[in-house]
Order: structure tokens, then sequence, then C-alpha cells
């Protein structure tokens, strides 16, 4: 997580640092109250002010700006550039396109693999706890889940803006997880339980962890339940068969945030997951292998923003130039942003493992798939039962 974090505000926040070799120029033209002013400019600084271009209209309407006023702000942006790529011969020229497009992705990745972290909470072995003493089980414990993120996007922005990876370099995917704590209650009157499970985590209120992802932060809460009938159980206490039909949702929302060096960049996420499926188990003495299926319906939303602070990132100190009316007016946005979000789609998964029953003890090791996303998950949790 926390090469993660420091890959998110180095992508985030210097994405629109615009280092390369000479670009072609593009022609631009900005209306606003004070007039049009049309000029020709590097292609990679007129995407960046075609991008923004209704914050730099409000700017210039807000401080009664003239087109020599402008012009002059859109020479600084043009001169900063020009040198910057003079120092850095072989970087990329088009680092904004490249590193605000893959971050998008990355939050497209972040969006596909929460669901499947949402739905492998709260997974017991059983099928359906039933009586284990007249007309009531009770359950509860911690479950520490995963899914795989695709953080390829991130990497793509990183190299595109010469940031240097680290360890990070050679590994495409990492996991995104969870702890949660569940409690399940079953066999009242009806062959069926109910679950509940809680996730709730800040880092800057854990001492422990909050030093040791410095400069990084982030908060994670996550809330929802099932309810699980049971269609069959044949066999007996030690040896049986069950089969339950599950139906539940999950909702999580979070963020993770980092400020460094004058730069700061947040991203803020929401996820709600509804599922239908099946489960079946087996007790084998003390051991519960269990298989099952299931369908989501989820909807997800990932924002991201960043302020970026301009002279530390063109380094504007050493080459002389100045960029002060170029950020007055937003001509080199200090706050931009972007994000990710899909409505309603349906996603099959399956899943299964084995759990182990120790009298009051119960250990569960569970694997999920993600057929439509292609994303494995797994899981594992330790509960106390009666």
């Amino acid at each position: 997580m926390k090469h993660l974090c420091k890959l998110l505000v180095a992508g985030i926040a210097t994405s629109i640092v615009f280092i390369g070799v000479a670009s072609a120029d593009t022609s631009i033209t900005i209306n606003w109250n004070g007039g049009t002013y049309t000029t020709t400019v590097p292609d990679e600084i007129a995407t960046i002010i075609n991008s923004n271009m209704s914050s730099i209209v409000s700017s210039l309407n807000a401080n009664n700006v003239d087109s020599t006023t402008l012009g002059d702000a859109v020479t600084e942006a043009k001169d900063a550039y020009t040198d910057f790529l003079a120092n850095n011969p072989n970087m990329t020229t088009t680092p904004y396109t490249t590193s605000v497009n893959s971050l998008n992705d990355f939050c497209e990745n972040l969006n596909d693999s929460i669901p499947d972290t949402q739905v492998l909470q709260n997974v017991w072995a059983e099928a359906w706890i039933g009586k284990f003493i007249p007309n009531f089980k009770f359950g509860f414990g911690v479950n520490a889940g995963v899914a795989a993120l695709d953080i390829r996007p991130l990497k793509s922005a990183a190299n595109a803006l010469n940031i240097d990876t680290g360890s990070l370099k050679d590994i495409d995917t990492l996991v995104f997880p969870t702890l949660t704590a569940d409690v399940r209650l079953g066999g009242i009157i009806l062959p069926f339980d109910i679950g509940l499970a809680l996730s709730v985590i800040d880092t800057e209120k854990i001492s422990a962890i909050d030093s040791a992802i410095k400069p990084c932060a982030f908060d994670y809460f996550s809330i929802g339940g099932d309810v699980r009938y049971r269609l069959v159980d044949v066999g007996g206490k030690y040896i049986h068969a069950r089969l339950s039909a599950t139906a539940g949702g999950y909702y999580t929302k979070g963020s993770v945030s980092v400020e460094d060096n004058g730069s700061s960049a947040n991203l803020d996420f929401k996820s709600t997951t509804l599922f239908l499926g099946a489960q079946g188990s087996g007790k084998f003495l003390c051991l519960v292998p269990f298989l099952g299926g299931r369908l989501m319906f989820t909807k997800s939303k990932v924002d991201w923003n960043a302020h970026a602070n301009w002279a530390n990132l063109l380094n504007t100190s050493s080459t002389g130039d100045s960029i002060s009316q170029a950020l007055q007016y937003n001509i080199l946005p200090e706050n931009f942003g972007g994000g990710a979000s899909s409505g309603w789609g349906v996603r099959p998964q399956i899943y299964g493992g084995i759990g182990i029953d120790l009298f009051i003890i119960d250990l569960t090791a569970s694997v999920g798939y993600d057929i439509a996303k292609k994303i494995p998950s797994g899981a594992m949790s330790v509960r106390f039962s009666i």
C-alpha cells in the first residue's frame, strides 16, 4: 500500500508536467469577457489549456484580464516548457495525455477490484449454520481478504513522467486488502442464517501505521450482510451435506491521500454490490469443503484530484522562469482531477475453499474468481461459534 500511495501521488500530482522533446504546435483560442485570444502553443500545452478551459475563463473574467496580460501568461507557460524540454531531451512529449489517461484507467481497475473484496467478507465454510444447541447458532470473528489489482496503468503514468517505480518495476499486479469483523446468527425457527460484516480503518488514527506509510494515508469503510436459506441438509453431526441460497449486499467507501513537497493528491471511491448466489458444503469430521457461485450486481465510482506545486515541479527557480501569471490565471492549473464510474452491471463469480471445525473455533480459507473481469480473490478467517 505504501508503494501504491507513492505511485499514486507521483502520477497524479505531476501529471501535467510538460517534459519531453519538442512537439508540434497547435492553435488555441480562448474566449472570455475581455475578448478573444488566439495563438499557437506546443501540443501538450494546448491539451491542458483545452482540458481546463472553463477554469481559465472563470479566472480571466474574475480578474478583468486583457489580451496582453493573457498573452504574457501563456508565454510564461511556453517558456517554462521550452526550458524544461531543453534540460530533459530524452523524456516523453505527452506526459499529460499519457498520465491522465492511465490514471483514469487505474480508477477503472479499482472499480473492478473492490466488489470482489466485498463479497468475500463473511464467507463461512458451512452452507448453513444450523442447530448446535436448540433453536440457536451464533458465531463471530475476523476475516482478511484480498483481490487482484492491476497497477499497469499506474506504472504507465509513472514511466511517462520518468518516475522511478522502485520495487514495483517488475510487478504488474498488487492486492487490494480488507480486514473485517463479522457475525452470523442462525437456527431460529426457520432454516436460515443472517450474516453481518463491518470494516473500518483510518491510518491517521493508528500511529504505528501512520508513521510507517507517511506521507500517505488511507481510510476504508465497508458494511453489509447476507441471508442464507437452507435448501438441503442431509446427514448427521459429523458427516453431512448442505445447500443454501444466498442474497446480500455491501456498501464501501474510502480514500487514499498523500502530500509531499507542496503537492497533494486524493482519491475517493464508492462501491455498492448486491448479489444472489448458492453455496454447497460437506462435512467430514472436522473438514468442511465448500463451493459456491454468485451473480454480483455492482455500481462503483472513483474520483481523483490533485494540487500541484508548479514552481517545484517545473523547477523554475533554477531556470529563472517566472510562472506567476500562468498560475494566477490557471494556464498552469494548480488543482485538477479525473475519475471513472461504472453503472449497474452483472458479474458472475465462483468461489470455494475449505474450513476446519475445531469445536468452537472455525478456520476458513476461500478463493474466488470473477469470470467477467478475470479477477482472482481470496480470504482467510478465524471465528468462534456455538
